[in-house]
């Protein structure tokens, strides 16, 4: 039996992420105030330092989607290696890899970097966004296992009945990837409320989310983005159980003539795989009148001077339990899926 260890570490600089150009650079001349309510129901107001239209370079232009080489990744794994060669009908070998990827939103998936899913909020704050990289699988672990019996050889019974088989499978399991929270609603530009001061036409954001500095990398249009009392990745996403199981049995027709009976499972314990959740953990809401009932959002006064209350971020409020964060939207892959069995047979001459 042998055990190994190794690590395996990379560094990545200089790669592409993409910001609004025409606020690079830029300071934000604004303030502006939200009431955040948590999950216990605590609400904390915050003021934050907000882009304005006119903080652009260029006031006459929108935003500018331009790539710029400035994301960074770190990537640290320490891998466990045990495993016992075959002897004695037996072999076992089972992999440990435990790692941890980090970037300031370096993004993966299908459309990569130029349409990633982790809009940067502040286009001049890109630290902010350091957290989980998408790709951040904190654990996997995979053991197979072979068995292939001779334990009476000269015992016709126990040779015909057992060991004329192999046992083989594999164990899977994962922790999963960083969920990528998101917040409904659109972050209002402006409000006008009857009874109350509205902010000037100068009071409009550059682009989207409670920085007013946030644009989709796809469009270059304002977007909501995550939440911006969480941090970026910051909630984990399920994971992987998996066993898939075989045995063989070979049955002798002729001196180099045998017949081979296969039977598989895949995915033995029929355990659910998820592939994909809902992913909206926040709601915005503007600024609503004090005055009329069932406001959501009443406007206040309290805001600090210089700055306007914008609104209220609250948990999201699913109609149905199906729709709430984190619930699971798939359980297919194309590695997993359901319980799968699968027979056959082969003729070897």
């Amino acid at each position: 039996m042998s055990l190994s260890l190794g690590y395996v570490g990379s560094r990545a600089t200089h790669l592409p992420v993409f910001l609004d150009a025409n606020l690079v650079g830029q300071s934000p001349h604004g303030l502006r105030t939200f009431n955040v309510t948590n999950a216990a129901g605590i609400v904390k107001q915050i003021t934050v330092p907000y882009y304005l239209a006119s903080d652009r370079i260029d006031p006459t232009l929108t935003s500018i989607n331009a790539g710029f080489s400035a994301a960074n990744s770190w990537y640290h794994s320490m891998a466990v290696t045990i495993r016992r060669p075959f002897s004695n009908g037996l072999e076992v070998l089972v992999n440990h890899t435990w790692a941890k990827a980090l970037d300031n939103d370096q993004v993966q998936g299908a459309f990569g970097t130029f349409y990633g899913g982790n809009p940067v909020l502040d286009p001049n704050n890109l630290n902010s966004e350091y957290g989980r990289a998408d790709i951040d699988m904190r654990n996997r672990f995979v053991g197979t296992l072979l068995y292939k019996p001779n334990l009476l050889p000269n015992n016709r019974l126990v040779r015909n009945g057992l060991d004329g088989f192999t046992f083989s499978g594999t164990a899977t399991e994962s922790t999963g990837f960083p969920i990528v929270a998101g917040m409904s609603g659109t972050v209002a530009s402006r409000w006008t409320i009857t009874g109350l001061p509205s902010p000037p036409v100068s009071a409009a954001a550059a682009d989207g989310n409670i920085f007013g500095g946030t644009m989709s990398s796809s469009s270059g249009a304002p977007t909501t983005g995550r939440p911006p009392q969480l941090r970026r990745n910051s909630q984990p996403g399920p994971g992987v159980r998996n066993i898939d199981f075989r045995i063989t049995r070979d049955i002798p027709i002729h001196e180099h003539i045998y017949m081979q009976f296969i039977g598989e499972a895949f995915n033995l314990t029929n355990h659910q795989i998820i592939s994909s959740v809902n992913t909206t953990y926040s709601t915005y809401t503007g600024p609503t009148d004090p005055t009329k009932p069932n406001n959501t959002c009443p406007a206040t006064t309290d805001a600090p001077t210089g700055s306007y209350f914008w609104g209220c971020i609250t948990p999201f409020a699913a109609s149905t339990p199906a729709g709430a964060f984190g619930k699971e939207t798939g359980t297919n892959t194309l590695l997993y899926g359901p319980r799968q069995l699968q027979v056959s047979a082969k003729l070897f001459f």
